[in-house]
């Protein structure tokens, strides 16, 4: 009698899914740790703008604090984003952005930690754990 056959048969079926199980186990990292990557430029790019912000701000007030007048001037900080929270400390001449993950997201147990940046130009990372560098962890 002459028997086709039609599909796969088990060896062959555990023999594919072990070569994707490989796969993902090598992919998924490097894809969180891309996915880490970008969530960081792009908090940097946002602290970079909101500094540009509060120098224009400086530009037209005499301050980097608020001016409650007359005439008052004012400028609200941004607030982050879905993966990162900004804090600001504005004082007449001098200003600190942080910010910092918000916990329990892809961001929390980051290795870079929480981003700084001072008028002055000045960046940092609180918080760095690890090979994490403040060179690195600002996309330079």
């Amino acid at each position: 009698m002459n028997r086709q056959t039609a599909g796969f048969t088990l060896i062959e079926l555990l023999i594919a899914i072990a070569i994707v199980a490989i796969l993902a186990a090598v992919a998924y990292p490097q894809y969180s740790e891309y996915t880490r990557k970008t969530r960081r430029s792009e908090i940097a790019g946002v602290l970079v703008e909101e500094a540009q912000k509060l120098e224009r701000f400086h530009s037209r007030a005499g301050q980097y604090s608020d001016v409650s007048g007359p005439p008052a001037f004012s400028h609200e900080v941004s607030k982050g984003n879905a993966f990162y929270r900004i804090g600001a400390e504005r004082k007449e001449r001098t200003f600190t952005l942080t910010a910092s993950p918000i916990g329990g997201g892809i961001m929390g147990g980051d290795a870079c930690g929480s981003f700084v940046l001072e008028n002055t130009g000045r960046r940092d990372n609180l918080g760095m754990s690890g090979a994490a560098s403040v060179l690195g962890c600002w996309g330079r």
